[in-house]
């Protein structure tokens, strides 16, 4: 779990670097995915849950605030938040905790599901997972056409996650060898 956690930990440094202040449309596009901070927990509970939901549960929950701490952490340094002392940039970075809360479910869910797949190495499974990476670029789309727009400076950072998850599909249904979990 230990190796699971220092992965996240780079995982949120390097979203937070990488989104950077005024990066430019196309980090802040890269920094605003959502799918990244999902497989990041379905990874991690499939790689360390030892195919146990409970524990890939755990280490989902664990990963993803890891993860987001990092972020947070790391935007103090990285954003301009104004001429205040670290621990009110903190604050101001952490802000009401809004994604946390949802890292408190979907942390635990993709974890488990993660750890599911490993032990049953279902193909259905993992690419429903791997097909995040298609369905959020549709669903962001659908939502921003709902509020009267596109951004389409983000349209190149969707096409490529869309070639990703469509790749990541393909492999996941050819690579995967479904087998039945032992019997409890």
């Amino acid at each position: 779990m230990g190796i699971a956690a220092l992965g996240a930990l780079v995982f949120g440094v390097g979203m937070s670097v990488l989104k950077g202040n005024d990066g430019g449309a196309i980090r802040g596009a890269i920094g605003n995915l959502s799918a990244p901070w999902l497989l990041l927990a379905f990874v991690c509970g499939a790689w360390a849950g030892g195919g146990r939901a409970a524990r890939g549960a755990l280490v989902g929950l664990l990963v993803s605030f890891v993860a987001l701490g990092a972020f947070y952490v790391a935007n103090t340094f990285v954003l301009a938040l104004g001429p205040h002392p670290w621990l009110v940039d903190l604050r101001l970075a952490f802000g009401n905790g809004y994604f946390f809360r949802f890292a408190a479910l979907t942390g635990p869910l993709f974890g488990a599901l993660g750890a599911r797949w490993r032990l049953t190495g279902s193909r259905t499974l993992g690419v429903l997972a791997a097909a995040l990476l298609v369905f959020e670029p549709l669903a962001s789309i659908a939502y921003f056409r709902g509020q009267g727009g596109v951004y389409t400076s983000d349209a190149p950072v969707w096409a490529a996650e869309v070639v990703v998850g469509l790749a990541a599909c393909a492999l996941v249904f050819w690579r995967a060898k479904p087998r039945r979990p032992p019997a409890s």
